[in-house]
């Protein structure tokens, strides 16, 4: 019985041992969305918005300081500097910070990357819920497609700029929705002409959309500009909760700065396995004593 109480002992420091190790590398919890608040009806929140030419058209709230040269067709309000204008760019900021205080599921390897054509995340131009991380810039190039597959929520973290090619595609199949796609670049955005995008993409640095773009989602951009040009961009039709405020970050939390791990919700499963496992050996060998 001596013999058993020590192999007991050994196998219980094993599992001690590997708490630890598991308990160093936590895992991330799935990527999820925010409210919007007071931005979510807003097709485009800009300082300045610039429209060059006639044919665009806003299903959804506009929003500016300084007016474009022609006027846009709006099938929603315009609000030019007043209190909800104010309000939505408090949200798109808080918005943005809930976004990057989320620990990336993947991170590519450094420097820009092509969505359409890497192959270090999975499948070449498919991609599955959660959070991708680019030190760099990011693109869609070549005219090419990227297809987001299946229900959960799709965040694209980039620390640089963010550009789509002509003529590029982004897909939502598998249950993905708009409403749960986000862009967050630090640098400017620009969609190129005669592509098709969705999600929302919060941008202070700018957004600047080619001709003939057809957009499901929201160019966010307040405190920067916003540009189109013969243009459809349609808001997200989302649940209740996207118009609900955003989390209040942290006093001293910066927008626009990728999180990989801080402040963000984690799951342990050692503290889940230990427990079990232990009472399972004492038990055993309880057992065995009395055999």
């Amino acid at each position: 019985m001596a013999g058993d109480m020590v192999k007991l002992i050994k196998t219980v420091g094993v599992l001690v041992a590997l708490t630890v190790v598991l308990t160093a590398a936590p895992l991330a919890s799935a990527a999820t969305s925010t409210g919007l608040g007071a931005a979510s009806t807003f097709v485009i929140l800009s300082s300045t918005y610039s429209n060059t030419a006639s044919g665009t058209t806003l299903n959804g709230d506009l929003g500016y300081t300084t007016p474009p040269a022609v006027t846009p067709t709006v099938n929603g309000a315009t609000h030019q500097a007043d209190s909800v204008y104010n309000q939505a760019g408090i949200h798109q900021n808080n918005a943005l910070i809930a976004l990057n205080n989320q620990p990336c599921s993947f991170s590519f390897a450094p420097g820009p990357i092509d969505l359409a054509s890497d192959t270090t995340h999975g499948p070449v131009g498919v991609y599955t819920p959660g959070i991708y991380c680019i030190s760099g810039a990011a693109s869609i190039g070549g005219g090419g497609t990227i297809t987001l597959n299946g229900t959960g929520t799709y965040i694209f973290r980039m620390d640089g700029a963010l550009t789509t090619s002509a003529g590029s595609v982004v897909v939502l199949a598998g249950g993905a929705s708009d409403c749960d796609v986000w862009w967050t670049p630090t640098q400017s955005t620009t969609i190129g002409a005669n592509s098709t995008f969705a999600g929302a993409d919060l941008d202070a640095s700018g957004i600047t959309i080619g001709s003939t773009v057809n957009w499901t989602g929201q160019a966010l951009a307040f405190g920067g500009t916003v540009s189109t040009e013969t243009d459809t961009i349609s808001a997200s039709v989302c649940s209740a909760e996207r118009s609900l405020p955003p989390p209040t970050p942290a006093s001293g939390a910066v927008p626009g700065l990728p999180n990989t791990a801080e402040g963000a919700s984690t799951v342990n499963l050692a503290w889940i396995i230990l427990p079990g496992a232990v009472v399972a050996l004492a038990l055993l060998y309880i057992a065995r004593r009395k055999i």
